[in-house]
């Protein structure tokens, strides 16, 4: 990676994740490429959590300009296109959420196979606290991406980093979670104690619509990353059709401008009153009638 893509990480992510879909090439692309950044940034995210990380990252995002929009999408209406980028980015969301908890899965297999110290246990978060934060960046920036996507299709301005990251954390409703998964369906990789520390670990260190996502992929890798996978789906498709929702009753004003009779700073023609500015041609004074006889 260049110091080019170290600077520029955030908009590389979004742009992965916008044009990923469900190609799983492009999803385990997508996924090894946010590792690598919280991998970079590991020991601040030890210590303050991943907050700082989105913040950055929001200032990094680049909406889709509306020609770049009309060529990709020809011949569809606003509405339309809004709802083959909200159709993406959930699809996106759901197959990320699927490969992690296969990649969860393997990862504790192999700590518990190996009689290693859980890996996301302890004082360290881990492989497993990695990949799991490393979902929570790409998640994020896929829907910021599609929020500032949106925002450029609506003919809005375009949100600033604070604004677009408290947009994106912003609660959204999502039935379900976790209390779903029944507790004689679950077949642990971890020990139970392992397993509770690594889960309020990483749960204090993401925003919370983010961790009822990737808990379930800890605690029950195979069988949480297949909740997560509907509510990322979920919370993407809700949170981009309340935020198109709300564009579209946002007014639009355009204003047309025509060609000056005078130049900004210019003179009036010629003709007019020796001043510059005086009444024009054709409205000079008036004669005033002569005084009476006496």
């Amino acid at each position: 990676m260049n110091d080019q893509d170290n600077d520029q990480w955030g908009e590389r992510l979004a742009a992965e994740g916008a044009a990923a879909g469900s190609d799983q090439p492009s999803l385990r692309r997508l996924l090894g490429d946010a590792v690598g950044v919280v991998k970079g940034r590991l020991g601040e995210v030890s210590r303050t959590g991943i907050q700082p990380l989105l913040d950055e990252a929001a200032a990094q995002v680049r909406p889709a300009t509306l020609t770049e929009l009309r060529t990709r999408y020809p011949g569809l209406s606003e509405d339309e296109v809004a709802r083959r980028l909200i159709d993406r980015a959930a699809r996106t969301a759901a197959g990320l959420a699927l490969l992690v908890g296969g990649v969860i899965a393997a990862q504790g297999a192999v700590a518990v196979a190996s009689a290693a110290a859980p890996p996301a246990s302890g004082t360290a978060i881990g492989s497993i606290g990695v990949t799991a934060l490393a979902e929570v960046l790409a998640l994020f920036l896929l829907e910021a991406k599609l929020r500032a996507d949106l925002g450029a299709l609506a003919g809005q301005p375009s949100l600033g980093p604070r604004e677009l990251a408290a947009n994106v954390l912003g609660d959204v409703q999502a039935a379900g979670g976790w209390k779903e998964v029944r507790s004689r369906s679950l077949r642990l990789a971890l020990p139970d104690a392992a397993m509770r520390r690594a889960a309020a670990r990483l749960a204090a260190m993401v925003p919370a619509r983010f961790a009822r996502i990737v808990l379930p992929e800890i605690i029950a890798p195979l069988i949480g990353s297949a909740v997560a996978a509907r509510l990322a789906s979920r919370q993407v498709r809700t949170g981009g059709e309340q935020h198109w929702g709300r564009l579209r009753t946002m007014p639009r004003t355009t204003a047309e401008w025509g060609a000056p009779i005078i130049p900004n700073g210019g003179r009036p023609p010629s003709g007019w009153h020796p001043s510059g500015w005086g009444p024009p041609p054709g409205d000079g004074p008036r004669q005033l009638p002569p005084p009476p006889d006496r």
